[in-house]
Formats: structure tokens, C-alpha cells, sequence
């Protein structure tokens, strides 16, 4: 146990990586061998594996000993309430502009039509949080503020990026999940395009967790909510390029090196490494 626990300390970045791929994967793969992966043992073991970043985080902080930092940022709700209104009302604004884009590509016309009825919104919002939302504490509370310790909050976000796409792979190949049906290279540049815009809330917010937790929770939701990715190519290119250009937006503004409204409230930019 004590190499675990000495490579862990040395490199904390690919244990983390690791003891979340490896949580997930075993969950996912156990999920796979059941005679009805979606039923309900799969189904369990499904949202299981989705805790792998979580765990991995609360794993890897107590061996490095930084599990006082990690907890105190998985608990940092006092922030300012603008936040928590961008955490949620910016992924609705962005989604539906690109719905009226796409109905606009379409017809000439600028219309809502696509969007799934208003009242079942916030059980998609809370759908989302369950399947996506709690991944934060690892990717955001844990992955990103040891990253951009030694590097630019730009290449810390495209590090995590890479780490959540490969995170991911074993869903292309389970059926019943929506990466099953999502084309690969797009779904990599949509990660890599959230990475950023989320690296942004996550720093202006000086690096509060459940703020993360409700933007994912937020967009994962919104996004089966407008019907973007049930209408074919133009769609799903009308949203990877809105994306991208939504990403590009905090870079120039706030720069690559901090990715933050106020360059000093990026999360523990000054602590030193542990």
C-alpha cells in the first residue's frame, strides 16, 4: 500500500485519472455484462460508475493531503448569487438561442418549436445533475485546481478535457446511453468547449463546487430539453459551433492564463502544491 500511496503524492494528476477510470470503468463494464444493461441492476450500476470522478477526488486529496482544501471547496455555496443565476439561467439562454438559430438555418424563421414543454424542465435539470453534476467535485474540485497550480487555467482545462472524453469512452459502446448515439469527434470538441466555459464560472466563482454542480446539472439537462440533438447534422453543428464560439468569449475577455472575471479569486491560484 505504501507505493500506492508515494506515486499517488508524486503524481497526483494520473492517479486521479486512474482510480476514476478504474471505479467507472469496473461499474460500467459490470453494467454491460447484464442480460438487460438498462434494466434496473444496470441501471445502478450505471449511476455507480458515474461517481468515479467524486470518489477519485475524495481518494487521491486525503493520500496527497489536501483533503481539507478539497472538502472546503466541495462545501463553498456562499457565493455571490449572480453565480448561481449564470450556473443555471446561462445554459437555458445559450440553448435556446441555438434552437432559434437552428430553426432560423431551417426556415427563414426565428422559432421555439423544438423545445420540449416548459414544465418538465426542471426534472430534466434535476435528471442532469444526477447524471452529470456530482462528476464536479473530481474534474473542477479537484483535477483543475491542482492543474493550474503549474500551468495556465487555459492548458489545465484542456488536460482536464482530455481526461473527461477518455472518461467517457467505455458509454460509446453501452447501449441505451446518449454517448451510444452521439458521434465521437463532436462530443470530444463540445468536452473540451464545456471544459473552458466551466474553468470560467469555476474561477470567477473562486472556485465553488456546487455552483459547478448546478451548471452541469444545467446544461445536461437543458440540452435534451431544447431537442437539439434529435433533429439531425444541422443541429448538432448549429451547437458544437456555438459552443466553440461561446468559449472563445472568456478567453479573450479574461485571458489564458486565468480564465477568472477577477484574475484573484481564481481558485487557489496562490496555494502552493501539495
Amino acid at each position: 500500500m505504501s507505493w500506492i500511496s508515494t506515486f499517488t503524492r508524486r503524481h497526483p494528476i494520473p492517479a486521479y485519472a486512474a482510480t476514476a477510470y478504474t471505479f467507472s470503468w469496473v461499474a460500467w463494464g459490470l453494467q454491460y455484462r447484464q442480460p438487460d444493461p438498462m434494466g434496473s441492476v444496470g441501471t445502478l450500476l450505471f449511476l455507480l460508475g458515474g461517481l468515479g470522478p467524486l470518489v477519485a477526488g475524495i481518494v487521491v486529496a486525503r493520500l496527497v493531503g489536501s483533503f481539507d482544501e478539497f472538502r472546503d471547496r466541495l462545501f463553498r455555496w456562499r457565493v455571490s448569487p449572480v453565480w448561481y443565476v449564470v450556473s443555471i439561467g446561462g445554459p437555458l439562454v445559450v440553448l435556446v438561442t441555438f434552437v432559434a438559430i437552428d430553426s432560423a438555418l431551417s426556415d427563414g424563421q426565428l422559432r421555439l418549436t423544438g423545445l420540449q414543454p416548459l414544465t418538465t424542465l426542471p426534472g430534466a435539470i434535476l435528471i442532469g445533475l444526477v447524471l452529470g453534476g456530482f462528476e464536479e467535485p473530481g474534474w473542477r474540485g479537484f483535477a483543475q485546481v491542482r492543474l493550474q497550480k503549474r500551468h495556465s487555467a487555459l492548458a489545465a482545462s484542456g488536460i482536464v478535457a482530455v481526461m473527461w472524453v477518455v472518461w467517457h469512452l467505455p458509454l460509446f459502446v453501452l447501449p441505451g446511453t446518449s454517448q451510444s448515439e452521439f458521434p465521437f469527434v463532436p462530443f470530444a470538441v463540445m468536452g473540451l468547449t464545456l471544459t473552458i466555459i466551466f474553468t470560467w464560472l469555476f474561477n470567477s466563482s473562486g472556485g465553488s463546487v456546487p455552483v459547478l454542480v448546478l451548471a452541469h446539472g444545467a446544461y445536461n439537462g437543458a440540452l435534451g430539453w431544447s431537442g437539439l440533438l434529435e433533429t439531425g447534422n444541422q443541429s448538432l453543428a448549429v451547437l458544437i459551433i456555438g459552443l466553440g464560439l461561446s468559449s472563445l468569449v472568456p478567453v479573450f475577455v479574461s485571458g489564458t492564463s486565468a480564465l477568472s472575471t477577477d484574475p484573484e479569486s481564481r481558485a487557489d491560484s496562490t496555494a502552493p502544491a501539495r
